[in-house]
């Protein structure tokens, strides 16, 4: 089967990676940057091409020639991007996190009968598929708990973190309204808002705040609580809402020196450096999923993983992009081989709903050095 990763960069490059360790895939990858696709080549023996991305005519031309592909591209040609490819009639599973709602275009995937699975990362991604399994075998949720978070091993002054995926997305986090449910209904916080100290096994405390990352849960699951925290350590989150609030992460130009500037633009360019890991720099990513509810008969139940995973020294992939990009290439075996195939534009939370997919993933996932513990009380 021919596949294609669109955009080769931390993620993509994981996906890849995985992908191409099986016989039975060509895996080639797009991106824009000869680097990038260079180091690829010499990786994981993948073939390569020099594509602009961000058009959706490139996409759609390219997509043509391949059975399925997986997206691991910025959010913001996210949408666009999803697009371009049922448009081409392929199969997706795609990691972005785009602003814009992909399931309204469900219609169009159909109509073309191709499968793609959004948001299919670790969270949301993993998360999702866990507690749509949970659902499942609930009658009723009562609550929903996620809390995710990609760090730096070691803290260090004055942001005590840096990125393990496009740091354009993690100030979309902060900045993008969050939904939540409460009394079973979605309200909107703002991002870094409620924020908890929270302890971690094998971690320590570390604080957590709203995000929007339960994404489709709000419309997939019924709850009466039901909310994604981002994980980071102490303090981080009231240095981002200082940044936010004073207008740092603002769109709209203003005008310096007669010149019209982005504020985005001019912290970007000051933040990201800081927040790029250096070469062998090791990161952590933990997960923590919790679904209370009432089982069959009445009976109270409860459901709780904790996934945890470090940089791995022999492969030089940090633990973002080993479990975001891991888990991308993970349900993508699953949509190559006709396990999960639904027409349409699926949310994660559909893959764990299905029987035995869920173990399949978490098995998958652990026979590549990632920690998965699983809980059941009341079954």
């Amino acid at each position: 089967m021919r596949i294609l990763v669109l955009g080769g960069g931390m993620i993509g490059s994981a996906v890849a990676f995985d992908l191409a360790r099986d016989a039975e895939f060509a895996v080639t990858v797009a991106d824009v940057s000869p680097e990038r696709l260079a180091a690829i080549g010499e990786r994981c023996g993948a073939r390569t091409v020099h594509a602009d991305l961000t058009r959706s005519d490139s996409v759609r031309t390219l997509a043509t020639d391949y059975d399925l592909l997986v997206g691991a591209l910025p959010s913001v040609v996210g949408y666009q991007t999803m697009a371009a490819v049922i448009d081409a009639g392929r199969h997706y599973v795609d990691i972005s996190f785009m602003a814009e709602d992909a399931l309204a275009l469900d219609a169009d995937a159909r109509a073309k009968g191709v499968t793609v699975v959004a948001d299919c990362g670790i969270a949301p991604g993993v998360s999702n598929m866990m507690v749509g399994f949970a659902a499942a075998q609930l009658e009723a949720c009562a609550r929903v708990d996620i809390a995710v978070g990609g760090l730096p091993r070691e803290r260090r002054w004055p942001y005590e973190y840096k990125a393990g995926f496009a740091p354009s997305d993690v100030i979309e986090e902060y900045v993008r309204p969050s939904r939540v449910v409460e009394g079973g209904r979605v309200v909107t916080k703002p991002a870094l808002s409620d924020v908890e100290l929270v302890d971690v096994d094998g971690v320590g405390t570390l604080e957590a705040f709203i995000t929007d990352g339960l994404r489709s849960l709000v419309r997939t699951v019924r709850a009466d609580v039901m909310q994604e925290r981002t994980l980071r350590y102490p303090g981080h989150a009231a240095l981002m809402r200082v940044l936010r609030e004073g207008g740092f992460f603002s769109r709209d130009p203003i005008d310096v020196g007669g010149q019209p500037v982005r504020p985005l633009d001019v912290t970007s360019a000051l933040l990201f450096p800081r927040w790029t890991f250096a070469e062998g720099e090791a990161d952590l990513t933990v997960m923590r999923v919790l679904v209370e509810g009432r089982a069959a008969g009445g009976a109270a139940a409860r459901y709780e993983w904790q996934l945890l995973d470090f940089y791995d020294p022999a492969t030089g992939f940090r633990s973002m992009s080993r479990t975001t990009g891991f888990s991308a290439a993970i349900v993508a075996r699953l949509v190559a081989r006709g396990a999960f195939r639904r027409p349409g534009v699926c949310a994660p939370e559909t893959v764990g709903s299905q029987a035995g997919l869920l173990g399949e993933v978490i098995s998958a996932l652990r026979r590549r050095g990632i920690q998965v513990e699983e809980r059941v009380w009341g079954r």
